[in-house]
């Protein structure tokens, strides 16, 4: 019987630090996947004895790796270790398991952060001090984190803050101009039928009046500012 090879085998595979999948005579390939594998950096490995899952020639295992396979032996057969396809294969769903829990921002019920104030009006916010609250306009079934770390009360004229969440979409109209700066992963605005996608570096300009959906596929974590500062009205 053929083996398939899919888009999600090629995923897996990555997200469990592999970096070659055999792909011979009795293994059948989708396109989707060997477009994917080309995006990735998977090899796909057309040699007949090619093992399933095959690491980068002289490669070691990464600690978390190994520490997450001998978690996953330890729970299996003493045979398991005769079947090496399946143990990669639990091994990759542990691994995309452990990094989809990670990519969720942490959301409590109140914002908070560090802010150091100078006598010319200098205002230091320390990044890792920020404290993500609920953002209520998304609605708190979502989980939206917002912490607004410049507002008025710091005598400026804009905002300026984080937000993150994961999976969700809202829909929102700003009464105000912004300017997004995306952290980590995709922030997606949805406007009138089209899909604009930033990633980690991007910038997105947002102008007054716009009615928009704000959201991510994945997970998002970006920073924000506003004009005029009281932007939540």
């Amino acid at each position: 019987m053929k083996t398939l090879i899919s888009a999600e085998t090629v995923r897996q595979a990555k997200a469990g630090g592999q970096t070659c999948l055999a792909a011979g005579k009795d293994v059948l390939v989708t396109p989707e996947a060997r477009s994917l594998a080309d995006e990735l950096g998977v090899r796909l490995d057309d040699s007949a004895d090619a093992p399933t899952l095959i690491k980068a020639a002289g490669a070691t295992e990464d600690p978390a790796m190994a520490s997450i396979r001998a978690a996953v032996l330890a729970k299996l057969p003493a045979d398991a270790a005769n079947k090496p396809e399946l143990v990669d294969q639990i091994v990759s769903k542990v691994c995309l398991a452990q990094k989809n829990a990670a990519a969720k921002p942490q959301v409590v019920a109140t914002a908070s952060a560090t802010k150091t104030a100078a006598a010319a009006g200098i205002k230091l916010v320390k990044g890792a001090d920020v404290h993500l609250g609920v953002f209520p306009g998304a609605g708190t079934d979502k989980q939206v984190g917002i912490a607004d770390v410049i507002t008025a009360a710091d005598g400026a004229p804009i905002a300026a803050g984080f937000m993150a969440w994961s999976q969700c979409f809202f829909p929102w109209t700003l009464d105000y101009d912004e300017i997004d700066l995306v952290l980590e992963g995709e922030l997606h605005i949805r406007h009138n039928g089209q899909t604009y996608v930033g990633k980690s570096g991007d910038v997105l300009y947002i102008p007054k009046g716009s009615a928009i959906e704000f959201g991510t596929t994945t997970a998002v974590r970006f920073f924000y500012v506003t004009y005029p500062a009281n932007w939540q009205g």
